[in-house]
């Protein structure tokens, strides 16, 4: 349905996150996580802090490749470290996108 003629501009609701849980940190045998992606955070700042996150995560990885092609080892922590970053990433994109879902249900 097409809203009528008018110059009051359509208010949109902020899109915000929703509780994701990651890295499978459990701390009792209720399945709280220890760590999450806490409701209610702005959308926009969530996917910032994702970028931000992906960034260092691809520059840890291009450093290892490099240490790896000359030779060096590697280190069971570096590739914890590349694990723990794309858990947190994950985490970010998937809290906006159940947010823009069920800002979309809501919507409708």
């Amino acid at each position: 349905m097409h809203p009528k003629n008018s110059t009051t501009p359509e208010t949109a609701q902020a899109l915000l996150t929703t509780l994701v849980g990651f890295f499978d940190t459990p701390i009792d045998n209720r399945g709280i996580q220890l760590l999450n992606v806490a409701p209610g955070a702005n959308a926009e700042d969530a996917l910032q802090t994702a970028k931000v996150l992906s960034s260092g995560l691809g520059q840890i990885c291009r450093h290892m490749h490099d240490s790896l092609n000359m030779g060096e080892l590697a280190y069971c922590d570096g590739m914890a470290t590349l694990g723990f970053l794309a858990e947190t990433v994950g985490a970010l994109v998937l809290s906006v996108q159940k947010g823009a879902a069920t800002s979309g249900e809501a919507a409708q």
